[in-house]
């Protein structure tokens, strides 16, 4: 498999930087409509010119919230990704965008606004870093869903990558798991339900672990109880496999957790399928045994997860 990956990530890596046509065009379109709102913005305001005053202040608006945003994902933006945030901007999906909740390896997460007030996570996948090559490798081959932009660039897989969680989001959601509701998705940019409030997230599980937060032995049953639901449904209903399930990647919110980053998540075709569940057992096991709940062996929760009873 190794050697696999290494043939594609070669192939692909010096079209890292290289933008398409496609994306050339669509920069091109949208500098032309750029142009027509300011020809006809100066050609109304010729008729009826506005104070000097309220043309410096919006100017200077103008500037400030570029220069605000800026800051707020500078190490992340490149102009396609810039774009794409405006892109959601234009269409209605983002209001504001704020300071970083997590950052990782592949992606970013930012709290931001719906234009009508409400919280909102907008994760930004990287699309300049090495991580995201090394990241995925296990879960782009054997994966049905990527034959056919295998070949056609590494940032199209990237954008290809976003599409992936938003669909399993939408997947799982459907099976009756708890994940954060998916609004929207374009290009490397992903928005979804923020799990918490006024941008500050909800607790992980490893973070509910520590010694201050003190959970009963009860709460943490019926938490991992709760888990496994979960589980089941992942395999029975959405036919996926979150692959990397672990306590990092679980929420808890309202007195329920919430699975988090399903992006790497594989359909049960996936040659390493099995592999993946089976990890994902041994993590739960592993973590739910340390918080003091009595966890059903590996073979008991095996065959409750694969229905193999």
């Amino acid at each position: 498999m190794s050697k696999k990956v290494d043939e594609f990530v070669t192939k692909t890596e010096e079209e890292l930087e290289k933008p398409t046509e496609e994306e050339l065009e669509e920069l091109e379109k949208e500098l032309e409509e750029e142009t027509e709102e300011e020809e006809l913005l100066e050609e109304v305001e010729e008729k009826s010119p506005p104070p000097k005053e309220l043309v410096q202040k919006r100017k200077f608006l103008k500037r400030q919230k570029d220069k605000d945003m800026f800051e707020t994902v500078e190490e992340v933006f490149d102009t396609s990704t810039l774009m794409a945030v405006y892109e959601l901007m234009r269409r209605g999906v983002i209001g504001e965008l704020f300071g970083t909740i997590s950052a990782g390896k592949e992606a970013r997460v930012y709290c931001a606004k719906s234009p009508e007030g409400k919280d909102l996570a907008v994760k930004i996948y990287l699309t300049n870093t090495a991580e995201f090559r090394k990241g995925i490798r296990k879960y782009i081959l054997g994966d049905p869903r990527f034959e056919q932009i295998a070949n056609r660039g590494l940032r199209r897989l990237i954008y290809a990558w976003a599409r992936k969680e938003f669909r399993n989001l939408k997947r799982f959601a459907k099976a009756g798991i708890r994940v954060p509701e998916p609004i929207s998705v374009y290009k490397n940019v992903l928005v979804m339900e923020f799990i918490g409030e006024n941008c500050k997230r909800a607790p992980l599980l490893v973070e509910l672990a520590k010694p201050e937060n003190k959970l009963s032995t009860e709460e943490w049953q019926k938490i991992f109880d709760t888990v496994v639901d979960y589980m089941v449904k992942m395999y029975q209903k959405a036919k996926l496999v979150h692959a990397d399930l672990n306590e990092f990647n679980i929420m808890y919110w309202q007195g329920e957790p919430v699975i988090i980053d399903v992006s790497q998540a594989v359909p049960l075709s996936h040659p390493y399928a099995d592999e993946f569940l089976r990890h994902d057992i041994q993590q739960i096991r592993r973590f739910f045994s340390s918080v003091g709940v009595e966890v059903p062996s590996f073979a008991e929760l095996y065959s409750k997860i694969t229905g193999m009873e």
